[in-house]
C-alpha cells in the first residue's frame, strides 16, 4: 500500500497535478523522492539543430525570413551582426502555420488527443547562420516549448521538439537556395 502511495505521489508530481504554481516553468533538474522507495531526477534539456550548408552565410542569411514566415514562426528578433533570427517566446494556440503543433512538439496527451493542440504554448525557435570555410555556411536553430492548460490554473510544463520544425527550416533554406 506505502508504495503504490508513494508511486501515485510521484505520479502526480511528473504531471503537474498541482492546482496552481507561482513559477512560470519548472526547473532544469526535479528530484522526487519516495523515501525507502529510492529517488528519481528529471533533466530537461535543450538541443540544437545543426545542418551544414554549401551556400556562403550571406546567401542563407537574406532568405531566412522568408522560410520564417513559410512556416507561420513571428519573428520578432532578427540581428544582421550574429546572423540570429526568430522568436525567443511567443504564445500560440493549436497550428503554427496551417500545421497542428503536435506535428513539431511533444507535450503529452490526455483522452482528448494531443495537448500541443488544445494548451496554451510558449514557442521559443532561433536560427543562427554561421560560416564554415570559404564557402560554406552552418544553419543552428534551437526550438523550445512550454505549455499549460487553458482551462486550469496550473504553471507552464516543459515540451520537447519533434525535430520537424527544425527539419522545416533546413528544407526550406535548401529548396530556396537550391533553384
Amino acid at each position: 500500500m506505502r508504495r503504490l502511495m508513494l508511486f501515485t505521489v510521484a505520479a502526480c508530481s511528473l504531471s503537474a497535478c498541482a492546482s496552481s504554481s507561482t513559477s512560470t516553468a519548472r526547473p532544469a533538474t526535479q528530484t522526487v523522492s519516495g523515501g525507502s522507495a529510492g529517488s528519481m531526477t528529471i533533466s530537461n534539456s535543450t538541443s540544437s539543430d545543426v545542418v551544414r550548408l554549401a551556400y556562403t552565410p550571406d546567401a542563407v542569411w537574406r532568405i531566412m525570413p522568408s522560410v520564417y514566415d513559410s512556416l507561420g514562426v513571428t519573428v520578432s528578433t532578427i540581428d544582421p551582426a550574429s546572423k540570429t533570427i526568430g522568436n525567443p517566446g511567443y504564445k500560440i494556440r493549436q497550428k503554427l502555420g496551417k500545421a497542428p503543433l503536435s506535428r513539431y512538439i511533444e507535450c503529452g496527451t490526455t483522452q482528448i488527443g494531443p495537448n500541443a493542440d488544445s494548451y496554451d504554448v510558449m514557442l521559443s525557435v532561433l536560427s543562427t547562420v554561421t560560416a564554415e570555410g570559404a564557402q560554406g555556411a552552418v544553419l543552428t536553430t534551437t526550438v523550445e516549448a512550454q505549455a499549460k492548460p487553458v482551462t486550469y490554473n496550473q504553471g507552464y510544463s516543459r515540451c520537447s521538439s519533434k525535430g520537424a520544425i527544425e527539419k522545416r527550416i533546413s528544407d526550406l533554406v535548401n529548396a530556396r537556395l537550391s533553384r
